[in-house]
């Protein structure tokens, strides 16, 4: 039942389409007729009633005037002889009614009832007011009539409707359901040769002529369609294995990359019963080619590594390019360290050799680390990483070597990161704190300047010298942060300590190479801090390292001219063991020299040290710069010092450093 209503063919989208036609056309023309008397029956009621009123107003006029309420009562009574009239009311000139009747309908139906009222006057005066209320059982018959015969027209028209679509349908859509059919066969068979009898010369023909075109167009767009997907295969084929290539290989040395790498790791890791040995390469020295030669020369110079790296494995073997100048080889058939250190040893030979790069020769060493598998490592984490940190031991034994890995290897990478950790905890916790080894004028006695020595009160360690962090702090980025807390005590130590001496103590302050920038910020900020705490002048000396003031420029120059107009001293620490001469000191703002220890310790025996001591001295002198001796341990070094006229002692034999409140307690002269 449901399948006959549905429009699921043409045939039955016609027949609906005719009776759509149809039963609007009648429901336009029913509703539009039916409107119009609708309204004509309202009007011609209306009429009706007002030519009622009009008759009955000049005797109820003449009946009101003399109040004759009986006379009036008479009058309107026969209205109600019209069946649709449902009350008459008559009101005086005051509104008020005076005479009124009703037929059984008038409570029921007073709500949609019909209303007339005729003004009843004389001679032009108002002397009340005629009130007609009807029903609408006059429209309602007319309407009763127009519903039987619009129901009848509609049944008609849907009947003569009906006939002519069955017997046009079967004539018109023959054409039409032959083309769907041939449709049909070329859709299931695919076959696009097929082509429709034209059976009609009206639009169906031009349509099945157009359908016949289309069927050929499309043959042969699908014939060439197959032409372009062929081809267009074959290029996504090499596009695919063009992609597979970017994406695992290097194009720079058209080795293995990174990605190939660890996923051949990772492959052959989840293989049964499999050993091999990684060995991870960094080359020594690269960064001087590029800085030197170009960027230009250093990729020549890693495409011309690769090629001997390939030299030295076999062919089941894998090298593999991790980027910069780190190379990686999986050595699939090395399962022992003899084996691998015989590979990594061919490495290193190969690589001795000097390598022409277009009108340049130059020679690369390489640091090598190794490990193997499963020994070093069951994962491709741990493996990698264990490789790289063999070769960062053999390069931090001097480079051109190989290194295996073992586990105290590791271990001190963890103590060393453990540490890193620890460093910034302790600059937030405030474990860190500031002993002062005192500085005595030559003659033994009188305690004039003070070094700040940075302490470590570690809670499971104990007290840590400064060795122990400060290079790790330095090339971890915490030596600033450890500086500035320095810099912040030492002045807070230094004010204490003029606040409670008869003469003045200066405080000295070790600076990191790191610490000073090349645009004087760091000199900046130590005059912005002397004024904000009124420092004492001279009250504070600023140890730099030799190395520091090596190829000093017209800036630095400057920004130790800065600091001592500001009475800001300036001092050499470790003095004499750099690469440069004196020249240098009589173009520098330098206050004091402190020398080296490395030349107090043998000045008993070295006749050679006290030459050099004697020279350092004297040429200072020359210059009105102030020399200090480090590390004076025992009498006899102390005596010669004081012979060779130099300015101030250091060392163990008159005090080591001690805290604060020991140097407040001992050393100040109140």
């Amino acid at each position: 039942m449901k399948s006959l209503f549905t429009l699921d063919t043409i045939s039955k989208k016609l027949l609906f389409i005719l009776m759509s036609v149809a039963f609007i056309s009648s429901s336009i023309v029913t509703v539009a007729f039916g409107t119009y008397e609708l309204s004509s029956a309202k009007d011609e009621q209306i009429e009706s009633l007002n030519s009622l009123s009009n008759m009955m107003s000049p005797n109820i006029t003449t009946a009101l005037i003399f109040e004759d309420l009986e006379a009036i009562q008479e009058l309107i009574k026969p209205i109600l002889t019209r069946t649709y009239v449902m009350s008459a009311i008559v009101t005086n000139r005051t509104g008020e009614i005076v005479a009124t009747t009703n037929s059984h309908m008038f409570s029921d139906n007073i709500e949609h009832a019909v209303e007339v009222k005729k003004q009843l006057t004389l001679d032009g005066n108002n002397v009340g007011e005629l009130i007609i209320y009807a029903n609408n059982s006059y429209i309602n018959n007319r309407i009763a009539f127009y519903v039987k015969f619009i129901i009848g027209l509609t049944l008609l028209s849907f009947a003569v409707s009906l006939t002519i679509s069955l017997l046009l349908r079967r004539r018109f859509l023959s054409p039409i359901l032959y083309l769907a059919q041939t449709a049909n066969n070329i859709t299931k068979s695919n076959d696009y040769s097929l082509r429709a009898e034209q059976l009609s010369n009206d639009e169906v023909g031009e349509l099945t002529v157009c359908f016949n075109d289309m069927l050929y167009t499309i043959e042969q767009r699908e014939h060439a369609l197959e032409n372009q997907v062929k081809a267009r295969t074959q290029e996504l084929e090499n596009a695919n294995s063009e992609l597979h290539r970017y994406a695992y290989q290097d194009g720079l040395t058209d080795l293995p990359n990174r990605r190939f790498f660890y996923e051949e790791i990772q492959t052959l890791i989840k293989m049964d019963n499999t050993s091999f040995a990684l060995i991870f390469l960094d080359l020594d020295g690269f960064k001087e080619i590029n800085d030197s030669l170009g960027h230009d020369y250093g990729d020549l110079l890693l495409h011309h590594v690769a090629n001997r790296l390939k030299e030295c494995i076999k062919n089941e073997d894998i090298i593999a390019r991790l980027g910069g100048d780190e190379f990686t080889l999986i050595l699939k058939s090395v399962d022992n360290l003899t084996s691998a250190a015989k590979v990594a040893n061919k490495i290193k030979q190969a690589l001795l050799k000097p390598i022409q790069l277009k009108e340049e020769t130059v020679c690369v060493t390489a640091s090598i680390g190794v490990t193997l598998y499963p020994e070093h490592g069951n994962t491709v984490e741990k493996l990698v990483k264990r490789a790289d940190q063999a070769m960062y031991l053999s390069k931090k034994k001097g480079r051109n070597r190989y290194e295996f890995f073992s586990y105290t290897i590791e271990d001190k990478a963890i103590e060393k990161r453990k540490l890193i950790e620890e460093i910034a905890d302790a600059l937030k916790e405030n474990q860190f704190e500031l002993y002062y080894q005192p500085i005595f004028s030559v003659d033994g006695k009188t305690v004039v300047k003070a070094e700040a020595l940075i302490r470590w009160n570690h809670p499971k360690r104990g007290l840590i010298g400064p060795n122990e962090f400060i290079p790790i702090a330095e090339k971890n980025g915490l030596i600033t942060d450890i500086g500035k807390w320095v810099k912040f005590q030492a002045i807070q130590d230094c004010i204490l300590f003029n606040t409670l001496s008869n003469k003045l103590i200066q405080v000295s302050i070790n600076t990191s190479p790191l610490e000073i920038d090349r645009s004087g910020e760091w000199v900046d900020q130590w005059i912005q801090d002397s004024k904000q705490y009124n420092l004492p002048a001279h009250s504070i000396l600023i140890e730099v390292t030799e190395n520091t003031l090596m190829g000093t420029d017209a800036e630095f120059k400057r920004q130790l001219k800065h600091l001592s107009e500001f009475q800001i001293d300036v001092a050499i620490d470790d003095f004499g063991v750099g690469y440069s001469s004196l020249a240098y000191l009589q173009r520098l703002d330098i206050d004091i020299l402190k020398i080296d220890r490395s030349f107090i310790q043998d000045i008993e025996t070295n006749e050679n040290s006290i030459a050099l001591v004697k020279a350092i001295i004297t040429m200072a002198h020359n210059l009105n710069v102030e020399v200090v001796a480090e590390g004076v341990e025992d009498q006899k070094q102390y005596w010669l010092l004081k012979q060779l006229n130099c300015d101030y002692i250091q060392g163990y034999f008159f005090s080591k450093p001690v805290s604060k409140q020991e140097f407040v307690k001992y050393f100040i002269d109140k």
